[in-house]
C-alpha cells in the first residue's frame, strides 16, 4: 500500500482517547471514503479496497477504533456505543477537510463497523454522500439465551470492563487459507469483548433493526450468503423494511464474512459492483 501515498497520524477522540488512521490520498480525486472496521480488527487489513479505490479516484480515510489495532483504549471495550460513533463522526469531519463542494463523501462500514456507520446515519446523515455496508452486525448467529443475556446485563453493570472471549471463528471470516493464516498471525488483531460492549452492542443492533426505516442518502448493501459470523438473514430483513428511494442489495452466496478478502475470482466480483455502485453515484 506504499504506492498510494499512505499517511498514518491521529486525532483526540471522546474522553481524549487517540484515534490512530490511515489516510490514502487519490492522485486524482473524484470522491472520499470512510472506512468503518471490524470488531477485533484494524485499518491495516484493507489492502484490496485501497488497490481497488485509490486508482479509481477515492481518497480514503480508515481509523482504528478505540480498543482497536494502533488507537488507545482497552481491547474491545466501550462504555458506551456512541463512543464508537464519535470516533467515526470524527474521522468524517477531518476527511471533510479542504473537501472541494463538487466531490462526494461516502462512508463504507464492514461488520460491526456496518452498524456504527448505519448508527451514525441516522443523526449525520448530511455529512455523508452515500452508504455502504458489507456483512453488517444487524444480527448475531448465535442465538444468546436469555440467562446469559440477563447475566451480561448484570455484569455491565457491576464490572462493565470485565473481558471475555468473542467467540469468533478465524477459520470462517474467508475462504481464502491465505487471509485466515494473516488474520491468525496479525498481532493488532485481538479476540476481546467486554460485558459493557456487549450490553451496549446488543442495544445498537435492537434499535436499527426497529428504529430505522428511512434513509435519505443512497445505500448499497454487499451480503456474505455463507456467514458464520453475522446473520445475513436479519440484514436481508432490514433491506426490505428500509424506505430509502436508492438502495441496492448484492449477495453473494458462496462467500464468507470478509466479502473484501474473498479468494481472487470471487472478491474481483464483490469489487466491481462495489465501483459500478460508486461510479454511478460519483456523477449524481
Amino acid at each position: 500500500m506504499e504506492n498510494y501515498r499512505e499517511k498514518q497520524a491521529t486525532f483526540t477522540g471522546q474522553k481524549g482517547c487517540k484515534i490512530f488512521f490511515r489516510m490514502f490520498e487519490a492522485p486524482d480525486e473524484r470522491a472520499r471514503m470512510v472506512i468503518a472496521h471490524g470488531l477485533g480488527e484494524h485499518s491495516g487489513r484493507y489492502k484490496n479496497l485501497v488497490e481497488q479505490l485509490v486508482p479509481m479516484g477515492i481518497s480514503l480515510w480508515i481509523p482504528d477504533f478505540r480498543g482497536h489495532g494502533k488507537s488507545q483504549g482497552k481491547r474491545g471495550h466501550v462504555l458506551s456505543f456512541n463512543e464508537y460513533v464519535a470516533d467515526l463522526t470524527g474521522m468524517l469531519e477531518m476527511a471533510h477537510q479542504g473537501k472541494p463542494d463538487n466531490k462526494k463523501m461516502f462512508l463504507l462500514g464492514h461488520s460491526m463497523g456496518g452498524i456504527i456507520a448505519l448508527t451514525l446515519a441516522q443523526g449525520s446523515h448530511k455529512m455523508i454522500d452515500g452508504l455502504i455496508v458489507s456483512s453488517p452486525l444487524i444480527g448475531m448467529v448465535i442465538d444468546v439465551p436469555l440467562l446469559k443475556k440477563l447475566m451480561g446485563k448484570v455484569m455491565s453493570f457491576l464490572y462493565p470492563g470485565l473481558s471475555l472471549k468473542n467467540e469468533l471463528d478465524p477459520s470462517k471470516i474467508s475462504k481464502d487459507g491465505d487471509v485466515v493464516k494473516a488474520y491468525i498471525d496479525d498481532t493488532m488483531v485481538h479476540s476481546r469483548v467486554s460485558a459493557r460492549w456487549f450490553t451496549e452492542t446488543m442495544a445498537a443492533m435492537e434499535g436499527i433493526r426497529t428504529s430505522m426505516s428511512g434513509l435519505e442518502i443512497p445505500f448499497l448493501m454487499q451480503l456474505a450468503g455463507d456467514d458464520y459470523l453475522v446473520k445475513t438473514a436479519s440484514s436481508r430483513t432490514f433491506f426490505k423494511r428500509l424506505k430509502a428511494r436508492d438502495k441496492t442489495l448484492y449477495e453473494y452466496k458462496e462467500l464468507y464474512h470478509e466479502i473484501y478478502n474473498a479468494p481472487n475470482d470471487q472478491r474481483a466480483k464483490v469489487l466491481r459492483d462495489l465501483t459500478t455502485w460508486l461510479d454511478a453515484h460519483m456523477l449524481q
